[in-house]
């Protein structure tokens, strides 16, 4: 392990892995950890030519030692799991968190009062940090979002849509997350800032609803109900083992705008129907 690598930790996953990827394509060295043991995964960061250990952040001497022998850090797991590694980071030392855009449109579930005050710590002991709230993170098959409801409609005569359909969405492709993170890691600018980042612009469920629709070449009917009903379905899927195509907490917030909000925000490039054309390949092949 060198001096001067980027740490990426949480490389496990496929955003870890995209990460280890662009930055490897930088030619830049990097330390990919991983918590989890997987073979296969770990033999694809190796031979994007990057060092590779295995790190539990709960580990703290672990966790320190690799912090301190690298120049920047890409923090990858949610932040409520990665937030008391703050503390290990040296002053001034490039490092980027990942929080939620939801902190600032739900105040009332608790997974985003626990974000909230991941993000005070991470303020507190690293101020230098950037912090970034995703939109919606899709694009890859398990991203427990869009891949869901591409799954569902490739397989349902009906797709459930919660609401109105009104609602602003404005999910952002995993790959163009990445690339703000690494951007924002050596972007001098950007530090100490916290920025909301998202796809290139709203649309609405109704219309993310067709999109994936189209995407994956499905001819289910889209079916809009209350999202009490909705809820009432939801648990009688799940009695018969069957997915629904959004999870509990997605449908509590279904008639919420979920634009991007705060006064820092990012828009990306990949327009939502080409993100979701990859999507639907990937999950095909």
């Amino acid at each position: 392990m060198r001096e001067g690598s980027v740490l990426v930790i949480g490389a496990g996953g496929a955003i870890g892995s995209e990460a280890v990827r662009q930055l490897r394509a930088r030619n830049l060295a990097v330390i990919a950890t991983w918590r989890t043991h997987r073979p296969g995964r770990i033999a694809a960061l190796q031979a994007l030519g990057a060092e590779t250990a295995q790190l539990d952040l709960e580990d703290r001497d672990a966790a320190r030692r690799l912090i301190d022998m690298s120049a920047a850090v890409l923090f990858i797991p949610i932040l409520t799991a990665s937030a008391a590694a703050a503390t290990h980071l040296r002053p001034g030392q490039p490092a980027v968190f990942f929080s939620s855009n939801n902190v600032a449109i739900d105040f009332e579930a608790p997974v985003y009062a626990r974000l909230r005050e991941g993000e005070a710590a991470v303020r507190k002991a690293a101020p230098h940090a950037v912090i970034l709230r995703p939109t919606m993170i899709y694009g890859y098959p398990g991203d427990g979002n869009l891949s869901r409801l591409v799954r569902f409609m490739k397989r349902s005569p009906v797709t459930p849509m919660p609401g109105t359909g009104r609602a602003l969405q404005q999910p952002v492709y995993y790959a163009d997350l990445v690339e703000v993170a690494i951007e924002a890691l050596f972007n001098e600018t950007r530090s100490g800032k916290t920025a909301a980042v998202a796809g290139p612009g709203p649309v609405t469920l109704k219309d993310m609803y067709e999109t994936a629709k189209a995407a994956a070449g499905a001819r289910t009917a889209i079916l809009s109900m209350p999202v009490t009903t909705a809820g009432t379905l939801m648990q009688s899927f799940e009695k018969t083992g069957v997915k629904f195509p959004i999870k509990s907490a997605q449908l509590l917030r279904a008639e919420k705008d979920k634009d991007p909000q705060g006064d820092h925000i990012v828009l990306t490039r990949t327009e939502l129907r080409e993100g979701l054309r990859r999507l639907a390949a990937s999950i095909a092949e």
